[in-house]
């Protein structure tokens, strides 16, 4: 069985992978083939890390995302800003998990 990630992780981590979305598709309608690899690249970790988290999956989510980063610094995107956001500030616009899911296996919010 997977150890999710915490809920108000996943939170940030849904609200990250809808941006990346939705900045796949601005890349793909300006032609921009090579940025869009190294975007699914990057995201397609995601995922994975959420799905099995441990002790390290937040460093390694953060480095992954301060790479594509530093190697678009223009791109307007700031994924890290929103994994980093206060947590009082943090309005999840729809991306929150269901109450209570992941209580069963010790997870906490």
């Amino acid at each position: 069985m997977s150890n999710l990630a915490p809920r108000v992780v996943q939170a940030r981590l849904l609200r990250i992978l809808h941006r990346a979305f939705v900045q796949a598709r601005n890349l793909a309608l300006r032609g921009d083939g090579q940025q869009l690899y190294e975007l699914a690249d990057t995201f397609e970790l995601l995922p994975e890390l959420m799905a099995h988290w441990d002790e390290t999956a937040l460093a390694r989510i953060r480095n992954i995302l301060a790479e594509y980063e530093s190697g678009h610094p223009q791109s307007g995107y700031e994924y890290l800003s929103l994994l980093d956001a206060d947590d009082t500030a943090f309005d999840a616009n729809g991306f929150d998990v269901v109450a209570g899911h992941g209580e069963e296996m010790g997870l906490s919010q």
